[in-house]
């Protein structure tokens, strides 16, 4: 294996564990987004307005979505 197939080699895997993490963290938003029943576009608002409540657990809502925004924004 030459240096340049090990740098492809690597550059694959990273979008293999990138495309994983994505549908993970769409997963785990939906999740959110069925209990809750509500958007993970209104989080903010709801949190804002105060009708969602500031809990751990939607604290993991929105670092899900932060996390899977900042992804996608790399792309």
């Amino acid at each position: 294996m030459t240096v340049q197939d090990s740098v492809w080699t690597n550059r694959e895997l990273l979008e293999q564990n990138r495309q994983r993490l994505m549908r993970e963290l769409r997963e785990t938003l939906r999740t959110y987004e069925a209990r809750y029943e509500l958007p993970s576009s209104a989080v903010q608002n709801a949190l804002a307005d105060g009708s969602l409540r500031d809990t751990a657990e939607v604290c993991e809502w929105v670092i899900a979505l932060h996390t899977l925004q900042a992804i996608e924004r790399e792309q």
